[in-house]
């Protein structure tokens, strides 16, 4: 096997492998979109994940033959500092490839990205992908996020009224104020065991607005679960709209963005009327599919969001590099 720099010569097979990775994804979950099953839509995949900033990535040959790839991208944000993704459309090997070629690929990736300071890695997997997922689990990552879909076929029941005097409705922009002083409740529970995901202040500095879009845009939904005037809980939905480079995203779906109770109101159905009444209204509306994603240490979203009918499609896997290989050298005294 021989790695080489990815380059366009390689993009026909690279797009080949791709459109059989994701037919094989979707004979798992038929809720993915079906146009990326032909090359020619991989292709386009492919060549929109290259123009992201700071890509680059290797390929696996074998007797002149591609029987694997892996593009990485940096991503330098407030959010992650400095990182390396390698997204859904950037990998993919050929039927009957040994999986030992991702890790000699990812061998390859991670040298450059160390190099250039990144040591928070990521990868996008298929979650029906076994013996990918397990790969990369040998080389240090671990599940963080699940990305799920689930049909709007079947709605889901609310058991009944969560309580005498509950009431569901729609937020309008009356209800901003309110609803800003409880927007960083899932922040709050995020940032606890076992978690322990970080809520800075700046993170809210741009809620007013964000809020503001959601209440006044068109199919935007944020419904609201309230007794004797206090704000119990709320449930937001929005058209999902994929990225250029995204495989993930059916037609007509709408994503569930965020669903909140307060904590002394919770395991009183509450959570489960506001997402029968959101999910009610998205297919009212015409879509057909809902997209959700969580993290897998969030206990209370991991229990319950399967429960409402998601199953997980993408597993998104990190690694954290110990930063000290940076200057650490073994012995004391060494210069270079």
């Amino acid at each position: 096997m021989e790695l080489v720099p990815f380059t366009n010569e390689h993009l026909d097979a690279a797009s080949s492998l791709l459109a059989l990775r994701h037919r094989a994804h979707r004979a798992a979950h038929p809720l993915l979109p079906a146009a990326p099953e032909e090359p020619a839509e991989a292709r386009r995949l492919l060549e929109a994940l290259r123009k992201r900033p700071r890509t680059s990535g290797f390929a696996a040959l074998q007797g002149g033959r591609l029987i694997g790839f892996a593009l990485g991208t940096l991503r330098i944000d407030t959010t992650w500092g400095r990182s390396a993704w390698l997204f859904a459309p950037g990998h993919a090997l050929a039927p009957g490839a040994s999986p030992e070629v991702y890790r000699e690929l990812y061998a390859t990736l991670a040298r450059q990205w160390v190099r250039a300071g990144c040591f928070a890695h990521v990868a996008l997997l298929p979650a029906s992908d076994r013996p990918a997922v397990e790969t990369w689990s040998s080389l240090g990552f671990g599940h963080e996020q699940v990305h799920a879909l689930r049909s709007l076929d079947a709605v889901v029941s609310p058991s009944g009224a969560p309580e005498q005097g509950v009431r569901l409705r729609r937020a309008g922009m009356e209800d901003l104020d309110r609803l800003l002083e409880v927007a960083g409740l899932v922040s709050e529970h995020q940032r606890e065991s076992p978690v322990f995901a970080p809520y800075l202040p700046e993170f809210s500095e741009d809620w007013p607005q964000d809020y503001t879009e959601l209440l006044q845009g068109e199919a935007d939904r944020i419904w609201l679960a309230e007794q004797a005037g206090r704000l119990l809980g709320f449930a937001i939905f929005s058209p999902a709209e994929p990225t250029a480079d995204d495989l993930l995203t059916p037609p007509e779906s709408v994503s569930f963005t965020v669903g909140v109770t307060r904590e002394e109101f919770r395991r009183r159905g509450i959570g489960r009327a506001l997402f029968a009444c959101g999910l009610e209204e998205a297919r009212r509306m015409g879509f057909r599919s809902c997209i959700a994603d969580w993290r897998s240490t969030n206990l209370t979203a991991s229990r319950a969001w399967p429960r409402l009918g998601f199953t997980p499609a993408l597993y998104r896997m990190t690694r954290r590099i110990d930063e000290r290989v940076a200057w650490a050298r073994g012995h004391f005294g060494a210069t270079d």
